[in-house]
Protein backbone atom coordinates (compact mmCIF):
# COMPACT_ATOMS: atom_id res chain seq x y z
CA UNK A 1 0.00 0.00 0.00
CA UNK A 2 2.83 2.40 0.85
CA UNK A 3 4.57 1.36 -2.36
CA UNK A 4 1.58 2.57 -4.39
CA UNK A 5 1.41 5.80 -2.39
CA UNK A 6 5.11 6.26 -3.15
CA UNK A 7 4.47 5.80 -6.86
CA UNK A 8 1.80 8.50 -6.68
CA UNK A 9 4.20 10.80 -4.82
CA UNK A 10 6.86 10.19 -7.46
CA UNK A 11 4.40 11.29 -10.17
CA UNK A 12 3.63 14.40 -8.14
CA UNK A 13 7.31 15.23 -7.60
CA UNK A 14 8.14 14.70 -11.28
CA UNK A 15 5.29 17.00 -12.31
CA UNK A 16 6.48 19.60 -9.81
CA UNK A 17 10.05 19.38 -11.11
CA UNK A 18 8.83 19.79 -14.68
CA UNK A 19 6.82 22.83 -13.62
CA UNK A 20 9.79 24.38 -11.81
CA UNK A 21 12.39 23.72 -14.52
CA UNK A 22 10.23 24.78 -17.46
CA UNK A 23 8.40 27.57 -15.66
CA UNK A 24 5.21 26.37 -17.36
CA UNK A 25 2.77 25.99 -14.49
CA UNK A 26 -0.08 25.16 -16.86
CA UNK A 27 1.84 22.06 -17.92
CA UNK A 28 2.36 21.19 -14.24
CA UNK A 29 -1.37 21.55 -13.61
CA UNK A 30 -2.21 19.39 -16.64
CA UNK A 31 0.20 16.66 -15.49
CA UNK A 32 -1.32 16.65 -12.00
CA UNK A 33 -4.84 16.42 -13.43
CA UNK A 34 -3.81 13.55 -15.72
CA UNK A 35 -2.04 11.73 -12.87
CA UNK A 36 -5.19 12.08 -10.75
CA UNK A 37 -7.85 11.29 -13.37
CA UNK A 38 -6.23 8.38 -15.24
CA UNK A 39 -6.08 6.05 -12.19
CA UNK A 40 -9.65 7.01 -11.31
CA UNK A 41 -10.92 6.18 -14.80
CA UNK A 42 -8.98 2.90 -14.90
CA UNK A 43 -10.36 1.84 -11.52
CA UNK A 44 -13.86 2.77 -12.71
CA UNK A 45 -13.41 0.58 -15.76
CA UNK A 46 -12.20 -2.32 -13.64
CA UNK A 47 -15.11 -2.10 -11.21
CA UNK A 48 -17.73 -1.76 -13.92
CA UNK A 49 -18.86 1.66 -12.75
CA UNK A 50 -19.56 2.76 -16.31
CA UNK A 51 -21.82 -0.12 -17.33
CA UNK A 52 -25.50 -0.87 -16.83
CA UNK A 53 -26.62 -2.62 -13.66
CA UNK A 54 -27.68 -5.78 -15.49
CA UNK A 55 -24.31 -6.08 -17.18
CA UNK A 56 -22.51 -5.42 -13.91
CA UNK A 57 -24.56 -8.11 -12.18
CA UNK A 58 -23.83 -10.56 -15.01
CA UNK A 59 -20.11 -9.79 -14.81
CA UNK A 60 -20.19 -10.33 -11.05
CA UNK A 61 -21.79 -13.77 -11.38
CA UNK A 62 -19.54 -14.96 -14.21
CA UNK A 63 -16.19 -14.08 -12.63
CA UNK A 64 -14.48 -16.26 -10.08
CA UNK A 65 -13.76 -15.17 -6.52
CA UNK A 66 -10.05 -15.11 -7.29
CA UNK A 67 -10.57 -12.86 -10.31
CA UNK A 68 -12.79 -10.55 -8.26
CA UNK A 69 -10.18 -10.39 -5.50
CA UNK A 70 -7.39 -9.62 -7.98
CA UNK A 71 -9.52 -6.97 -9.67
CA UNK A 72 -10.29 -5.31 -6.33
CA UNK A 73 -6.56 -5.28 -5.49
CA UNK A 74 -5.85 -3.41 -8.71
CA UNK A 75 -8.67 -0.96 -8.04
CA UNK A 76 -7.24 -0.22 -4.59
CA UNK A 77 -3.72 0.18 -5.98
CA UNK A 78 -4.87 2.58 -8.68
CA UNK A 79 -6.88 4.69 -6.26
CA UNK A 80 -3.95 4.93 -3.83
CA UNK A 81 -1.65 5.98 -6.68
CA UNK A 82 -4.02 8.83 -7.46
CA UNK A 83 -4.38 10.05 -3.84
CA UNK A 84 -1.32 12.38 -3.72
CA UNK A 85 -2.26 13.93 -7.04
CA UNK A 86 -5.89 14.40 -5.99
CA UNK A 87 -4.74 15.96 -2.73
CA UNK A 88 -2.44 18.41 -4.48
CA UNK A 89 -5.11 19.18 -7.06
CA UNK A 90 -7.67 19.99 -4.35
CA UNK A 91 -5.14 22.20 -2.54
CA UNK A 92 -4.34 24.06 -5.76
CA UNK A 93 -8.02 24.59 -6.53
CA UNK A 94 -8.71 25.90 -3.01
CA UNK A 95 -5.73 28.27 -3.22
CA UNK A 96 -6.95 29.47 -6.61
CA UNK A 97 -4.06 28.46 -8.83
Amino acid sequence: MLKNLGIGLIFTIIALMIGVFTGDWNLFFKLIVAAAVIPLVLSGLLTGAFVDGDRNRANYHTETKKDRKDKNKWVTKLLIIGVPNFSLLIILIILGF
